[in-house]
């Protein structure tokens, strides 16, 4: 295929409307448009010339910011709901200023210059004062989802830890759907500054605290049942694996880590969000780590990576704090296998009383009321299988419950020499009696497989159907 320039025209047209934008955001024209306006009553309003602002409505009608009815101008319902300062989730102020933040103006200065600045120079806490909206923009919502996959109970307490929170309306909404918890914030003196005020706007400062420090040096307390990372891997001055350890320490057994932002998949790769910091990066602030630097540095912390999230603008990974478990010989293993073996054999609990003298059966028979009433229609010689005895065996245990009225015989309509077994009322009473007993006796048996991860199940499932395979070998 022949190249093309084309991509590079498109480059153009995009900072063309981008400068486009900017420009009426700065003009609030936007404001004016929610509801039709002809050119001549906007200019009045804006106080501008008609026919300069002729052409400008024009050119944000090609770039489909603006509709056309008529004489007419009007905004489209993106543009009414998100640049127009009647709108409750106006982004015209965190646009322009994320411009400014972020402008490559002096691209071409910084480049030749050897001077690098040690630090950031974007002005968080002006950021912090104009990012609110956009964070109702999917980010809270889809953090509060999944948030509440984690702790399903509102009611429990819960404590907090946000670094860099920022606006900090992250902890707002979760203290606010968690009436029971508190959040604490790190940030830096400036930035703080901001959360404080805006925390107290929303009246939850009994629940939030604020406090200024550096999460390089200062200690995190704790323990904490959820940590949130958001933005700061970037600032992290030390050993990235002795960072997560440190926040390892402050979490509770089973909490979790959220780190919120983009990252490169590889070491070699691009970050993300390359473009959008170019500035600060060139004013020295480092790189991203990339995923794989974070997942050994986490590995090391005992955390283990349970989900990655994105969603609308809302992207991040989670990590849980792993219970440290002893390390378990083989030898070990096999030593508690043989001594299961030996207490099912010399068990002498070879007969079950349910309650009277007609719900007593020996073990033998109150397993297969049991099958029966898992497989209603089962006959004689799939339950020989099924238990890998003869079927004679079955037979003699089979004629004994049928006597005791607690199975029923049904000729098989496919094979009039076999007969399909089924339970009576009687035999039903045996068998919720048995699912009774052993929900009772097993319950902590039934919990632990429960609470047990589905990798780990897998693994004792595994050794289970080996250790059958054993048994029968040496039956």
């Amino acid at each position: 295929m022949e190249n093309s320039p084309k991509r590079y025209y498109e480059i153009i047209h995009n900072y063309q409307e981008a400068q486009l934008l900017f420009a009426a955001i700065r003009m609030n024209l936007f404001s004016h448009l929610d509801t039709p306006q002809t050119s001549e009553t906007l200019a009045a309003k804006i106080n501008c010339d008609k026919k300069q602002v002729d052409l400008l409505l024009l050119s944000l009608v090609s770039c489909g910011l603006v509709d056309r009815l008529g004489d007419y101008y009007l905004n489209t319902p993106e543009t009414k709901d998100f640049l127009s300062r009647n709108s409750n989730v106006f982004l015209g102020d965190t646009l322009l200023f994320r411009e400014k933040m972020t402008s490559l103006a002096q691209l071409e200065e910084k480049v030749k210059s050897s001077h690098v600045v040690g630090g950031a120079t974007y002005d968080f806490s002006e950021l912090a004062k104009v990012a609110i909206p956009e964070m109702y923009l999917g980010r809270v919502q889809a953090f509060l989802e999944e948030i509440s996959k984690l702790f399903p109970d509102c009611n429990e307490p819960l404590q907090v830890l946000d670094l860099g929170g920022g606006t900090g309306i992250l902890d707002i909404e979760f203290v606010k759907q968690y009436p029971n918890s508190k959040a604490t914030i790190m940030e830096t003196l400036e930035v703080a500054k901001v959360t404080k005020k805006i925390v107290y706007e929303h009246q939850v400062e009994q629940k939030i605290e604020v406090i200024c420090g550096d999460f390089n040096l200062d200690p995190f307390l704790g323990p904490y049942d959820l940590i949130i990372a958001s933005g700061i891997l970037n600032f992290v001055t030390g050993n990235l694996s002795d960072f997560f350890k440190k926040i390892s320490a402050s979490l509770k057994e089973g909490g979790y880590l959220l780190i919120i932002g983009p990252s490169a998949n590889d070491v070699n790769k691009t970050p993300a969000n390359m473009l959008s910091w170019l500035s600060g990066f060139l004013d020295g602030i480092p790189l991203p780590p990339s995923n794989q630097e974070i997942e050994a540095a986490v590995q090391a912390s005992n955390l283990t990576l349970t989900n990655r999230i994105k969603v609308a603008m809302f992207e991040g990974s989670l990590y849980c704090k792993s219970k440290i478990k002893p390390l378990v010989s083989t030898n070990e293993v096999i030593h508690s296998f043989i001594e299961l073996t030996e207490k099912i054999a010399n068990s002498k609990t070879n007969v079950l009383d349910f309650g009277s003298e007609d719900m007593v059966f020996y073990r033998g028979e109150i397993h297969m009321i049991k099958t029966i009433g898992d497989y209603p229609g089962i006959h004689s010689a799939k339950l020989a299988m099924k238990y890998g005895i003869t079927r004679p065996v079955v037979h003699k245990t089979l004629q004994k419950l049928y006597e005791r009225g607690l199975i029923a015989k049904k000729e098989d309509p496919d094979d009039k020499k076999r007969f399909l077994l089924y339970l009576t009322e009687k035999g039903q009473t045996a068998y919720h009696a048995h699912e009774v007993y052993h929900a009772t006796f097993d319950k902590a048996l039934f919990d632990f497989l429960a609470d047990t991860p589905s990798d780990q199940l897998a693994s004792i499932k595994d050794f289970l159907e080996h250790a059958i395979d054993l048994i029968q070998n040496h039956a």
